[in-house]
């Protein structure tokens, strides 16, 4: 199995290329922001139309380092001291560029869970309109779990991620409702799951043209948890090595 870091250095070759440049929605990697700064909501290069969105109020939170996980810097998403705000406000969102939903998109996003002793990182993805698609949360421990319906009462486990780099793909088909999604980790057997159902149950509730968005969230006060994340890519394009 190929390791973690030979996929994410896939994924930046292949939004760097022109073949990939039509069908790529988002791509995020942190490589030109100054490391200590929070991350430019306007992403350089290609795709246009594509952002980071998150308030003011986490910029304590959002802070661009140096990192082995992908290139040489990752947005590390801390649990620092930050004014109250609601709890929806407590994260930041990848934004790609309006784009046909009823079309497969893929949503790639390499990350790190450290210091981790009793908070929550959600991965929520959506049409960018508040139309959910699907929840993962990385439980302190390196669990794995997905939501099962829209009234986020259950999950499933699919699998441990502990403190390893992973990449974390969706593809998803909102004509059918239905998802699937790959987790490569440094060591050990990728984790997969097929055919699950996506949290909103009528496709025309979805926009479309929708903005696809994954959005990344943490709602402990305080600590010492650290969720890095090397680069993030959303695309109509599936990654040619992807099992």
């Amino acid at each position: 199995m190929k390791t973690v870091n030979t996929w994410i250095s896939f994924v930046v070759i292949c939004c760097s290329m022109t073949s990939c440049k039509t069908t790529t929605l988002l791509n995020a990697s942190f490589e030109a922001d100054a490391v200590g700064s929070s991350p430019n909501k306007t992403l350089p290069g290609d795709p246009s139309g594509d952002e980071l969105a998150y308030v003011t109020e986490m910029e304590p939170r959002l802070k661009v380092q140096n990192s082995p996980i992908a290139g040489s810097k990752a947005l590390h998403f801390s649990l620092a001291a930050i004014s109250d705000i609601s709890g929806h406000q407590k994260g930041i969102s990848f934004k790609g560029k309006s784009t046909d939903l009823t079309e497969t998109v893929w949503f790639m996003l390499s990350g790190q869970n450290t210091n981790a002793t009793s908070n929550d990182v959600y991965m929520d993805l959506s049409d960018g309109s508040a139309h959910p698609i699907a929840r993962l949360t990385i439980k302190p421990d390196g669990e794995v779990e997905l939501t099962n319906d829209n009234t986020y009462a259950t999950s499933t486990n699919i699998g441990n991620v502990g403190s390893q780099v992973h990449t974390i793909i969706f593809t998803t088909h909102a004509g059918t409702l239905k998802y699937n999604v790959t987790i490569i980790k440094e060591t050990g057997p990728a984790i997969t799951v097929e055919n699950r159902n996506m949290l909103t149950t009528n496709a025309t509730s979805f926009v479309n043209p929708a903005r696809p968005t994954i959005s990344v969230s943490n709602q402990g006060v305080s600590g010492a948890q650290i969720y890095a994340i090397g680069n993030v890519s959303i695309s109509k394009k599936k990654p040619s090595e992807m099992p």
